[in-house]
């Protein structure tokens, strides 16, 4: 079949569902506002353009950071209709999914990443009303989050009957605990002492994503556990704010303690750290069943996670991870230090939880998922004929 997907070209996860496609013999055409920078072999790319006058009225006169979302629906449209494909799948509901909605009369598929249907329709009326137009105009709405169904249900009454919530899982033949070699060698690279026991942060570096509660929560950290040291991964984030974090720790005292990795890590390399670290963390706002959660029970990094619904479905506190206080960096650090300070808890929680993501998040298990889901909406779509 022929997919067309409305999305960033640069996400990690559009590119891992493409190359799945592609991989199974499906043609798949990307379209999205920006090209990648690295060019994704074997996948068509388009870039559809707003007209000039359209481009005066969405980044000129209509609200910001909304216009051109709103407006780009007319050259995603006329590249659709040119295009034809049997299914047409939008990933993230503010950026994409309105110009889901006015794609025409092809199977529509939407996946929200998360904060787009949690935390911004929330806080604006307009995310609201394109996130409410994406999904009513949705056939089928996907993510990798089961329970978001309810959520979606409840705060804008989409029928569950159209929900097809599935754990998408992680690459198990990556993600795995080992690494033992590429891990001492990044320790050196990073210029780590043997004896570093580090907390990693493998969350981009916006304030979104919590940076500033782990950030904050690490003097106290520090002070009670001489050998600590933390990494900072910055991936698609802020530099600025990477330069305001790293100025607060050097005001606190601490910045010889830190590590910031600026560059782009890939799948191994995110592995590799993973197994460096005795814990990670991750407090955003709001999440899904986040990937980067998963991968990193996989590898057997010790889970410390802010108190959220989706975390908490593969979560027991003090018995596969620890939980803390969303946006409370004094819990966060209290809870730090008791796992800093019982060194065997790391291959405990591993125990239980890297046959828990292999039973659960297997993504070779799991991936089969949405193309049965492009396959029911094309068989519907012939009975109705």
């Amino acid at each position: 079949m022929h997919i067309a997907f409305l999305a960033s070209a640069d996400n990690i996860h559009t590119q891992r569902w493409a190359k799945y496609l592609t991989s199974c013999g499906h043609e798949l055409t990307i379209l999205c506002d920006q090209p990648p920078e690295i060019p994704l072999e074997g996948i068509r790319l388009v870039h559809p353009e707003m007209r000039l006058a359209t481009k005066i009225l969405a980044f000129k006169l209509f609200p910001k950071p909304y216009g051109n979302n709103f407006f780009k629906r007319f050259p995603y449209r006329r590249e659709i209709s040119l295009l034809r494909p049997d299914i047409v799948h939008a990933f993230e509901a503010i950026g994409y999914g309105y110009a889901l909605a006015h794609c025409g009369a092809f199977p529509k598929v939407l996946t929200p990443w998360g904060n787009d249907v949690l935390y911004d329709p929330a806080h604006s009326r307009i995310a609201r009303f394109l996130v409410s137009r994406a999904l009513r105009a949705a056939d089928v709405i996907t993510t990798n989050y089961p329970e978001l169904a309810d959520h979606l249900s409840k705060d804008f009454d989409i029928p569950q009957s159209k929900i097809r919530p599935f754990s998408w899982g992680v690459d198990l033949t990556i993600f795995h605990a080992g690494y033992s070699e590429e891990s001492e060698a990044l320790r050196r690279k990073l210029s780590l002492p043997p004896a570093a026991r580090i907390i990693l942060s493998n969350r981009m570096m916006k304030p979104y994503w919590g940076i500033s509660i782990i950030a904050d929560a690490l003097p106290a950290v520090f002070k009670e556990i001489p050998e600590a040291y933390a990494i900072f991964l910055r991936g698609a984030g802020d530099a600025t704010f990477e330069n305001d974090i790293r100025e607060g720790f050097r005001l606190a005292g601490i910045l010889e303690r830190i590590r910031f990795v600026t560059e782009y890590l890939n799948e191994k390399e995110m592995a590799t750290i993973l197994n460096l670290a005795e814990a990670f963390v991750s407090c955003p706002s709001t999440d899904l069943l986040s990937i980067s959660v998963l991968e990193g029970m996989a590898c057997g990094c010790a889970p410390v996670l802010a108190d959220l619904d989706a975390y908490r479905t593969r979560i027991r506190h003090g018995e596969n991870g620890l939980i803390f206080r969303p946006g409370d960096s004094a819990d966060l650090a209290e809870k730090l230090i008791i796992l800093l300070r019982h060194p065997d808890w790391k291959s405990r929680f591993a125990a239980i939880n890297i046959p828990l993501i292999n039973e659960k998040d297997n993504w070779h298990k799991n991936a089969p998922r949405m193309v049965e889901i492009y396959e029911e909406l094309l068989r519907l779509r012939r009975e109705k004929r």
